[in-house]
């Protein structure tokens, strides 16, 4: 697990770096490479170390002036070859250098000793001085394992911060499953899955009470739901896009992570029904086969699959949660098959840095943490400040103040996701009313997406969206199935929760996903048809039948009259965070930094600090422009963020502007 990894410097995309590997062999996750290779390199061995207390050591650093300006990098992989020849049982840790420096404030800390040599640097990698253990010429210094173990965890617990646990910083390794499962030539998925609970029966228990099983659980952060533990798609939500689960169950649950879910009477009890491979294949051959009601493709080698079983990848999360909806980045303006090998300015974490969905999303027995304000499920949660903390502009510039007291309001994609769905376009409206016409023909847009479909009505596709904003708080105002309605007003079926005033809420970015519907004109709730399968709308074409279907499925009655209305749901944008270089820039959201006069109206002009450059710089949608994104009606764009749509009363721009006569 050595250290250390020197980081690209964040600019526009070079060379095609915008666009999509078209497989894994063409990806270039950059930062994370050179990551590896830093992290690989084999360092002299430190014989002899300068005699210092741990105060005199202190107070060298703070001499020399040495800090947090002076990183070689922010980001190292611990991953050495010291500890790789003992073990290989833990994948690599990523170490985030710059939030630790930040934090602790003191590089003697963790650089407690140094080179004795003069010219030797003051700060060198854990892996100099401590390498393989109990060697017999330096018994008094730990092995690089150990030493590991003993600074982090023991800062850890002294600071109360951080993992001291093997889960919190390691992910292990996978052994090889490929003497481990005994399975017939051809076995059945259910076959399958009783061979994996032969070794992993807790795991099938665990599972047996997740959401990505149950497709319901507790609603915490849903207004008016918050002690439920029953909502979820398998139960009561309802959207704007393919409506409901009930009675279209086979081909929704083609996504879900279990076989032969095909009516209400599933038995959730039944751990043979899990589908261990839809998480866990590691070959790129597992898929199910729509609409089959969660069951394998039936060309799958099931054996070969589940003999070579991984950790969760974006494959294997991608190919249902970058497929919802319908199809490819349908409901996720952030998230689509752009995602199994992007681009570094496609996003940072997984284009840069190789980050897997589970980096972010930790699993605690088969729970994942995260949420959304499409879902009501949540079992844990996550955020930015988890990994960068509430400052997380490191620095100790003027700069990195002013950005710091940003956070305190501005959610972290506000700025560094200025763009939605920059890299696949997404659905932003939908229209089932117009449905059912088969001599129309659908017409494509610039990217492709057509227009219309018979089964499903007409379309709108958004691609590098400006997003929409909004305060927000983590809670959400959802309108669940047979929830009253006001026929005449538009519907918001989920919405954020927060406002100026709540000092819990800050400004987020959203897709607003927006739509036309059925419901009931006389019960005055929002209606499930019957969509999929013999009978349903796509069958017969017979709304009428299709919602008196659907409803019985609901357990709701039907009145036998309907009508068409609108309906809006928020949708967060937490994925494809772009580089640093392409967050939004000070001018791009206030319009009186626009001009010549900048910060030197507050502060004064220092040569090393060209304040128009620093106030300009940002989001450059002149190249996102050429690199064929539809941003041309962006460029040169002020006041991005709408403030006074926010609560900001607002002022005439020159009342911000100096009197250049007076000073």
């Amino acid at each position: 697990m050595g250290v250390s990894a020197s980081i690209a410097a964040d600019k526009p995309a070079e060379n095609g770096d915008s666009e999509l590997a078209k497989d894994k062999a063409a990806f270039n996750p950059a930062c994370q490479r050179k990551a590896f290779e830093h992290a690989h390199e084999t360092v002299p061995f430190v014989e002899r170390v300068r005699k210092e207390t741990p105060g005199e050591r202190q107070q060298r650093l703070i001499e020399l002036g040495i800090g947090i300006k002076n990183l070689p990098a922010t980001y190292f992989l611990l991953d050495s070859p010291v500890i790789r020849a003992e073990e290989d049982r833990y994948k690599p840790v990523r170490f985030m250098h710059g939030k630790h420096a930040a934090v602790v404030q003191d590089c003697s800390r963790c650089h407690h000793l140094r080179p004795e040599a003069e010219d030797a640097s003051e700060t060198v990698r854990c892996s100099a001085c401590h390498q393989q253990s109990f060697n017999p010429k330096h018994p008094e210094r730990l092995g690089l394992k150990a030493a590991y173990h003993q600074q982090c965890m023991g800062c850890h617990e002294q600071m109360n911060k951080g993992p001291v646990d093997c889960k919190g910083c390691h992910a292990s390794n996978v052994p090889d499953h490929k003497n481990l499962v005994k399975l017939p030539e051809k076995p059945d998925p259910m076959q399958v899955t009783r061979e994996c609970l032969r070794c992993h029966e807790n795991a099938g228990k665990d599972m047996l009470q997740s959401a990505h099983w149950l497709w319901r659980g507790p609603s915490p952060y849903t207004i008016g739901h918050q002690k439920e533990v029953q909502s979820g798609k398998g139960t009561n939500t309802i959207n704007n896009f393919c409506i409901a689960l009930a009675p279209n169950w086979p081909r929704c649950t083609s996504c879900h992570a279990g076989y032969g879910w095909k009516d209400a009477d599933f038995d959730f009890k039944d751990m043979s029904r899990m589908d261990c491979l839809v998480c866990h294949d590691a070959t790129g051959t597992y898929k199910k086969a729509p609409p089959a009601a969660g069951m394998p493709d039936p060309k799958v080698d099931l054996v070969k699959v589940a003999q070579s079983v991984g950790s969760t990848s974006r494959k294997t999360c991608g190919d249902c949660h970058f497929q919802g909806g319908g199809g490819d980045a349908v409901k996720h303006a952030d998230m689509s098959s752009v995602l199994y090998y992007p681009s570094r300015n496609c996003d940072i974490h997984m284009g840069g840095y190789d980050f897997s969905c589970a980096e972010c999303h930790k699993t605690r027995n088969h729970k994942i943490y995260g949420r959304s304000t499409s879902a009501p499920v949540a079992e844990g949660s996550r955020s930015c400040e988890d990994c960068h903390t509430a400052k997380p502009h490191y620095g100790q510039k003027l700069l990195d103040h002013h950005l710091n007291k940003h956070t305190e309001t501005l959610a972290c994609n506000t700025c560094h996701s200025p763009l939605y769905s920059k890299c696949k376009a997404t659905k932003t409206w939908w229209d089932w009313s117009k449905a059912g016409d088969k001599s129309r023909k659908p017409k494509k847009d610039a990217n492709g997406n057509e227009d219309y479909s018979w089964m499903k009505g007409e379309f709108v596709w958004t691609e590098s969206g400006k997003p929409s904003y909004a305060w927000y708080n983590g809670y959400v105002n959802r309108s669940y199935i047979g929830d009253k309605i006001d026929l005449n007003r538009v519907t918001q079926i989920t919405s954020p929760v927060g406002s100026m005033k709540d000092p819990r809420s800050k400004i987020y970015p959203f897709k607003i996903m927006k739509g036309i519907q059925p419901a009931d004109a006389v019960n005055q709730y929002l209606l499930v048809p019957h969509l999929f399968g013999k009978g349903g709308y796509w069958d017969e074409l017979d709304w009428e039948k299709a919602f008196q279907t659907g409803m019985k499925a609901v357990n709701l009655p039907y009145s036998g009259k309907y009508t068409w209305v609108r309906t809006e749901m928020y949708w967060g944008i937490h994925h494809e965070v772009m580089p640093k270089a392409f967050a939004l820039s000070c001018s791009q959201c206030h319009e009186s930094l626009k001009g010549d006069k900048t910060c030197n109206r507050c502060h004064q002009d220092n040569r090393d600090v060209n304040f128009k450059e620093l106030a300009h710089k940002g989001t450059d949608f002149s190249f996102m422009a050429k690199e064929g994104r539809n941003v041309s009606h962006l460029i040169g764009t002020t006041d991005y963020i709408d403030f006074k749509a926010l609560g900001y009363k607002g002022t005439a721009p020159s009342k911000f502007l100096w009197n250049t006569e007076e000073t």
